[in-house]
Order: structure tokens, then C-alpha cells, then sequence
């Protein structure tokens, strides 16, 4: 579902436009058609048998062969009844009701579109604009993050700054899990800010996540026996599944929260609903720590425009609440509907004084047009299919998707591979580590260096500095580095046992 497009494409060629069928005004208003036809074949029959009673009456009054009348009457299908006939009359003075109500119609009716149209837009923007802000932070973050000291080393780019820990005993150099850095920085309020995403529209009413807009046999998984999930399954029960504590233990169990970050989404207190913004201001309180801490860089202008896009993007998700409660009137939404049902039961009488049998097609073809837009009108208005009207659904399963790619690997990964050119090469701190390893082991002599020292530590080792712990010279307990390149060290591969 991932790979489908967030609303609908279009081809516009002409004849595979006719050809469509799923989302148009053909499939919302064929059963209308159908109702209306059969309506107006009725009144047609009717205004017909009265016209034949008319004629035979008259012939009766006048004197005439009301024999010979009654056997040439025929099925005048094209034929305009006259005038005269009472019935006519009637129908003529709703003609004329008639043509004034379409008057109002044509000029509300475009209105209505107009302004639903623009409503989905808005919901449409918006849901773009919350994507927006949440690259933006992305970005910003992996911008401002601290860049190892000694980047350049490894393969001519430079990573973010990362502490190791260092186990002199049986030669380990790990990446440190412990110990909070930049790399852990960036990790951290990445994956905050998508969960934070993908909690929201988990806490959105919809349909148009990829499972309940989509069947098995189009790669959704509604109606897979398999997944034991039949054609009827509730797929507004997807959203609060995630947002349950079984849900909230399977993101733990796959890594996309923590165990101390679940129990304190729980112990908040708050309604599943509202996990988004624990999540958002959890990420929000990390990049300030960051700065605190200096693991993020740029200074106050750095500060004022990642605290900005935190609350632009709080704003914009109120926003689509906010549009889902202030979509339209229902007054107003009456109004149109009454206007047009009207119209369209109307037209069959209205339209016989003056076509005849020809209204069937008249009828017809007006009730797909009126109540065609109608219904594509209200359509607009639900652009998540929560009523019924899936054509044309915002994907929140694609939103979710490209959301996803962007924290967690366009910004991320462009950031931790930066050429060394880039920025001005520092040296300063490099070689004190591999001093103190060096005393430590004897390896140092009057000239500062030995023979047997492993290859790779006689300028010191690359991409460790500022050691930080209790470890000092002749101290052999772990400790974290501050500003590694863990690639760097296995490049080297220092023999610690030597």
C-alpha cells in the first residue's frame, strides 16, 4: 500500500476517462438514475392514460365515433399531449415552479462543489504541512548535530558524534549503549517524531490506511482468510489496536519505543488519543537537552527555529480536527440535498408538457448531473471515507509511509555521511588516548615510540578522543570516549593484547 499514490491519479485521456468506473458520479448516482427512470416511465403511462381518456370524452361530448376513436389510438411515444388536457394544465404551472427552482439550483449547487472542493484541499494541505514541519525538525536536528573530531578518516566522510566503550581487559571497542551522544540525539528524537506521526492518524478516524480501503486481492489485507480479517471487519478498530497496550508492547518488542518509554505514555494517564503529543513534547524536551548538553550546535537561532516548527506542527495537527468539525454547516448540507431531491422528482412532470416521452432521457441524464455533484460534493467533505465515500480518500497510509522514509533515512543518513571537505578539519585532542594506552603497556620509550606498537597507534588511534570515566593512565577500567568513529577503530584494528 506503501507504493500507491495518497489520492487517486488520474489519466486524461479521454476515452479512458468514459471507461472508469470506481470514484466517479456513475457508480455514487446509477441507482438514482435507475429510480428516476422507472419514475418518470410512470408518470408517462399516467399522463398518457389520462390523455387517452381526455380524447375519448371529448369525441363522447362532440358527437364523434368513439368506436373508431378507440381503435386507432395507439402509443404516441414522441408525440407532445395537447394543451387542452386538464392534466397539462397542472403540469404546465409546475413547469413553471419548476424552471425557477433550477435557476437556484445551478447557481447553489456550484457554490456548494466549490467550497467543499476547497475544504479538501485545505484537510489536503494540511496533511502536507504536517510533514513538512516534521522533515523540517529532521533536518534541523541532523544539521545541528555534533560532528565527531575526527571525521574525514574513514572513507572521506564524517559521522555524528558518537561515544564507545572501551574494555582494555578483552580488547572491545563498542559503540556506546549507555551514554548519551549526538548519534543517540539524533536517533532518538527521529524515531519520537515518527511515532508521534503514525500515532496520530492512529488516533484519526479513518478507513484510508491501507487495510480497511483496500482488499486482499489489491494488496490490502480486508478479506484475506489468511489474516483471518473477512470482508465485513471493522477497520476503524486498526487505529486504537496501536494505541492499546497489546499494540504499545509490539512497538516495544520491535524497537520503536522502549520499555520506559511505554510505561510512561501509560502512567501519564492520559487517553490513547493524546499519545501523539506526550510523544511530540518528549521530542521537543530531548533536542533542548541536546542543546543543554551540547550535542546539538547553532546556538539560539538553532533553538528558536526548532522550538517554531514544534508548534507549527502541533498547530497543524489541532488543524485537521479542527477541519473535520467546521467542514459545513448541516443546515446547509440539508438545504442542498432537499434542493436537488426536489428538483430531480420534479422533473419528470415538469418536463412532459414540454418533451413528452423524451423527458425518460431528460430526467436521466439531470439526475446524474445534479445529483452526481451532489454526492461528489459530499465526498469532498470526507476525505478519509469515514462516511462511505472512499473515491477520493487522502491516503493516510502513504502519508505514514513517506513520513517514515524521511526521518528515519533520507535525513539521518545524509547527514552521517558528510564529505571532510566540508567543514574544517580539527585536530585537537587526537593521539591523548592512545597515550595513555601506550603507557599503560609499556610501549612508549625515550623517542616516544616502539617497534612492536600495532599498526595504526603510532599517531594515535583514529577516531577516539577526550576520554571520558574514571579511566586515566595506568587504570585499565572501561570508560566512554566522546567524538568516535566506530568504523575508524575497526579500520585500525589496534591490538590491545600487546
Amino acid at each position: 500500500a506503501s507504493n500507491r499514490p495518497v489520492v487517486a491519479e488520474y489519466d486524461p485521456d479521454g476515452m479512458w476517462l468514459w471507461t472508469q468506473w470506481d470514484g466517479t458520479i456513475r457508480q455514487m448516482t446509477y441507482k438514482n438514475v435507475i429510480s428516476s427512470v422507472i419514475w418518470s416511465l410512470l408518470v408517462d403511462l399516467y399522463c398518457y392514460q389520462h390523455y387517452t381518456l381526455y380524447l375519448i370524452a371529448t369525441a363522447a361530448v362532440n358527437g364523434g365515433d368513439v368506436g373508431s376513436l378507440i381503435e386507432s389510438l395507439s402509443w404516441a411515444s414522441f408525440e407532445i399531449p395537447h394543451s387542452k388536457d386538464p392534466i397539462i394544465d397542472t403540469l404546465t404551472a409546475l413547469n413553471s415552479l419548476w424552471d425557477y427552482q433550477l435557476s437556484l439550483a445551478v447557481f447553489t449547487l456550484s457554490f456548494f462543489v466549490n467550497h467543499a472542493y476547497s475544504s479538501w484541499r485545505s484537510v489536503y494541505f494540511c496533511t502536507r504541512a504536517i510533514q513538512g514541519r516534521l522533515n523540517d525538525l529532521c533536518m534541523l536536528v541532523t544539521m545541528a548535530a555534533k560532528r565527531s573530531a575526527h571525521y574525514g578518516d574513514v572513507d572521506g566522510v564524517t559521522g555524528y558524534d558518537t561515544k564507545i566503550d572501551v574494555d582494555v581487559d578483552s580488547n572491545l571497542v563498542t559503540e556506546s549503549s549507555t551514554h548519551r551522544d549526538a548519534k543517540k540525539l539524533v536517533q532518538d528524537v527521529t524515531r519520537l517524531l515518527r511515532m508521534s506521526h503514525a500515532f496520530f492518524w492512529a488516533a484519526t478516524p479513518t478507513v484510508s490506511d491501507g487495510f480497511g480501503d483496500v482488499h486482499h486481492t489489491e494488496g490490502g489485507i480486508l478479506g484475506d482468510p489468511n489474516d483471518g480479517l473477512p470482508q465485513d471487519f471493522d477497520t476503524s478498530k486498526f487505529g486504537p489496536m496501536l494505541l492499546s497496550r497489546a499494540g504499545l508492547e509490539m512497538l516495544v518488542k520491535y524497537g520503536q519505543l522502549t520499555e520506559n518509554e511505554m510505561k510512561a505514555l501509560v502512567a501519564t494517564g492520559l487517553p490513547p488519543s493524546q499519545y501523539p503529543y506526550v510523544l511530540l513534547e518528549w521530542a521537543g524536551l530531548r533536542c533542548i537537552d541536546g542543546m543543554e548538553q551540547g550535542d546539538l550546535r547553532g546556538g539560539q537561532g538553532m533553538e528558536e527555529n526548532l522550538l517554531r516548527n514544534f508548534c507549527q506542527l502541533r498547530a497543524e495537527y489541532f488543524s485537521i480536527g479542527d477541519y473535520a468539525a467546521g467542514r459545513m454547516p448541516m443546515a446547509y448540507v440539508q438545504f442542498m440535498e432537499v434542493l436537488v431531491d426536489t428538483l430531480v422528482f420534479l422533473a419528470p412532470l415538469a418536463l412532459y408538457v414540454k418533451m413528452g416521452t423524451f423527458n425518460i432521457v431528460s430526467t436521466a441524464l439531470l439526475t446524474l448531473f445534479f445529483k452526481g455533484l451532489l454526492e461528489l460534493s459530499k465526498s469532498f467533505l470526507d476525505p478519509f471515507g469515514r462516511e462511505g465515500y472512499r473515491a477520493h480518500n487522502i491516503r493516510v497510509d502513504v502519508l505514514v509511509s513517506e513520513m517514515n522514509f524521511g526521518a528515519s533515512s533520507r535525513w539521518v543518513d545524509a547527514g552521517d555521511a558528510l564529505p571532510s571537505e566540508v567543514l574544517e578539519k580539527n585536530e585537537s585532542g587526537s593521539g591523548s588516548f592512545a597515550e595513555w594506552i601506550a603507557q599503560d603497556y609499556e610501549l612508549l620509550g625515550n623517542n616516544g615510540t616502539q617497534a612492536n606498537m600495532p599498526t595504526g597507534m603510532e599517531d594515535g588511534v583514529p577516531g577516539i578522543n577526550n576520554l571520558s570515566g574514571a579511566h586515566g593512565p595506568n587504570g585499565k577500567s572501561s570508560g566512554a570516549v566522546d567524538g568516535s568513529d566506530i568504523s575508524a577503530l575497526h579500520d585500525a584494528e589496534p591490538d590491545f593484547s600487546s
